[in-house]
């Protein structure tokens, strides 16, 4: 087998020994002393140089090597949400890629990481890397070390969460156990958001200068701006005064009179002659000289006055005769009662149909009456028709009865303004004020209605027109409220201490629960309105925008469903089989998806066009080509239950920070 040869540095080395010991051997003079200690010297000089550049080479080299590795770790981190075997395997992986030990024939190649609690990634790395000139003065290797960590770093952001709180997310993420238990997909997302708020936190490293906002849109068939109208956010002048429903009506069409008896009029009456004691007995209850009735009638009939007149025996007086044939003087006592008649109209049949009310006292958001039943022989003073509203302001006035009422009120869910039928909704036609994220409205085909389930009424799935009955069928009913939690403008979230989720976030992430049908296009329609820098809200949106120049915008949409919506459901566009604002009458509830889907994508783009980065969740569900469409390309993700949810919502607080070294 050939010898392998030295390395250079080998060679080099072994010549300067032999050199040095001829020198040293050789004594002829001093000059070659001198020469010897000069020629040393150089050696020493040009060998440390040269070992010290191959030296800082290196250490570059290995700087660089474990900031790859502490970045592809961190990176990895922030998807799974935390820092195992498979993050450590990557890092590793990156570290190995950057670092070529052969270079300088390094060897005891080290690199070690770890997570701390605030989120970063921190590393070390180090070598030992043989010398090539110092070796003949003992200095056989150097040992290079360096530290490196990675963290995420967070600037001024605006984060807009459009989240699903219908129905389904009271059940567990496999389905089971729909009754919003611990372990269902609503307290699953709550956690969420709590981890989201802490990732974010964590990665603000200049807390006075960056500025972190939340907001919240969360939707079922309608979005609740309560809030929002309650601080004064949004005028109440933004919604119409009187708006149309399906709503009853009551029909008092049947008159019935009712009679008041003023105070009797006592006086009395002697008969004309005398009679006997047995006469005046028969006289003073009206049997005398003739049988009569007692109390005597007369008047009406109603509602013309009646009068009775009630007869007694007072007394007998003798006159002349004796025994049973003697004759006296009669008196009887008279009373006599006049009835006058009010007319009343008794409750007729009920009517249901599409009805303009007036909404007025409603938008103040206090409490209001609405009748929920009538009675058959309910009464009102004045023949007509009534709607529940107009009828529960009669209550408890004269010549009203049989009324049942209920206390109402609205609670800021909105019905959507003016659109029009169109399945494609691309471009979006002008008529659709509903897809207009910014306009002011001006009219009350631009003014939103209220969505009032204590006025609406469901009245069977045959009478698309109207209906008329005579007492309530068990397919006839007020629909049930859809109204989901309040939304919220952008709030600034205190950062300053990542291990505790500010005060007014947390109390307001417990007020997410899980109630109604899915409409995600009235999510995303509403998330792009309050996060408008051009529209309503644009005061919010904008804030100190001075100190805050560069702001990046997000919004985070989760649903648990496709997009489910119903024709009998009451949403933000009125009750679908009568209303027919989306589609035509008759389209069924399959194609119906079809048209709330692209208008779900014409928000999405709109939500896009404003500069907003769209984020989707699927939780428990599979992404569909609306959602993955939605979404900034390749910000769709599917969490299959609430680690993996978790873990997104951790993943995207690291997409929206940026990944740096800082150190």
């Amino acid at each position: 087998m050939p010898r392998r040869s030295k390395a250079p540095e080998g060679h080099i080395r072994a010549a300067m020994r032999v050199l040095i010991g001829s020198l040293l051997r050789d004594t002829a003079g001093t000059t070659m002393g001198i020469a010897l200690a000069t020629i040393v010297l150089m050696v020493a000089l040009v060998g440390s140089g040269t070992d010290m550049a191959r030296a800082y080479m290196t250490k570059t080299s290995l700087q660089n090597a474990c900031d790859a590795g502490v970045l592809a770790g961190r990176k990895a981190m922030a998807t799974s949400g935390t820092y195992g075997t498979s993050e450590t395997a990557k890092a590793n992986k990156m570290f190995d890629f950057n670092f070529n030990p052969l270079g300088t024939n390094s060897q005891n190649v080290t690199f070690t990481t770890e997570s701390s609690g605030t989120g970063s990634v921190s590393g070390t790395a180090s070598t030992a890397m043989p010398t090539v000139m110092m070796g003949i003065f003992g200095f056989k290797s150097m040992t290079l070390t360096v530290a490196c960590s990675a963290e995420l770093q967070m600037a001024s952001a605006d984060v807009m969460f459009v989240l699903d709180t219908t129905g389904s997310m009271a059940c567990n993420p496999d389905g089971s156990s729909c009754n919003s238990s611990s372990t269902s997909k609503i307290m699953g997302l709550r956690q969420a958001l709590r981890n989201f708020y802490t990732t974010v936190a964590n990665a603000v490293v200049d807390k006075s200068n960056t500025r972190i906002r939340f907001g919240f849109v969360p939707y079922t068939a309608t979005v609740n701006m309560g809030g929002i109208v309650a601080a004064g956010q949004m005028p109440t002048s933004y919604f119409a005064d009187t708006q149309s429903f399906q709503t009853a009506l009551a029909n008092f069409n049947t008159p019935v009179y009712v009679g008041t008896a003023d105070s009797p009029v006592a006086t009395t009456e002697t008969y004309g002659s005398t009679i006997t004691q047995t006469q005046c007995n028969n006289y003073g209850v009206n049997k005398y000289p003739t049988t009569g009735s007692n109390p005597v009638t007369s008047g009406g009939p109603a509602p013309a006055d009646t009068i009775s007149t009630t007869y007694s025996y007072r007394s007998w007086a003798k006159v002349s005769g004796s025994g049973s044939s003697a004759k006296g003087t009669c008196v009887r006592n008279k009373s006599v009662t006049t009835t006058t008649y009010e007319t009343r109209y008794q409750f007729t049949n009920w009517t249901f149909q599409n009805t303009t009310l007036d909404v007025t006292g409603f938008k103040g958001l206090g409490n209001n009456t609405v009748v929920t039943n009538i009675a058959s022989n309910a009464t009102v003073p004045t023949a007509g028709t009534y709607d529940m509203i107009a009828l529960a302001a009669l209550n408890g006035t004269t010549g009203v009865t049989g009324l049942t009422t209920a206390t109402a009120n609205w609670d800021g869910c909105i019905e959507e303004r003016q659109t029009v039928q169109n399945l494609a909704m691309n471009p979006v036609p002008s008529g659709a004020t509903d897809l207009d994220i910014d306009t002011v409205p001006s009219s009350d085909a631009t003014r939103w209605k209220l969505n009032l389930n204590d006025v609406e009424w469901y009245r069977g799935s045959s009478n698309t027109t109207s209906r008329t009955v005579t007492s309530l069928q068990s397919d006839t009913y007020r629909v049930s409220s859809q109204c989901p939690p309040k939304a919220a403008l952008f709030a600034e979230v205190d950062t300053t201490n990542p291990a505790v989720v500010p005060t007014w976030l947390d109390n307001y992430i417990n007020t997410l629960v899980a109630s109604g049908s899915t409409y995600h296009d009235i999510g995303m329609i509403w998330g792009a309105r309050l996060g408008s820098p051009s529209g309503i809200f644009a005061t919010n949106v904008n804030a100190d925008n001075v100190k805050y120049p560069s702001v990046s915008r997000h919004i985070i949409f989760m649903t648990d469903g496709e997009m489910a919506p119903t024709t009998t459901a009451y949403s933000a566009y009125g009750q679908e089989l009568y209303d027919n604002r989306v589609a035509p009458s008759g389209t069924s509830s399959s194609t119906l998806i079809n048209y709330h889907n692209n208008r779900f994508l014409a928000a999405c783009t709109k939500a896009k066009n404003l500069g907003y980065t769209v984020w989707l969740i699927g939780f428990g569900t599979s992404l569909t080509t609306q959602m993955t469409t939605c979404a900034t390309a390749g910000r769709a993700y599917y969490a299959s239950d609430t680690t993996a949810l978790t873990n997104t919502f951790k993943f995207i607080a690291g997409q929206v920070a940026d990944l740096r070294i800082n150190k």
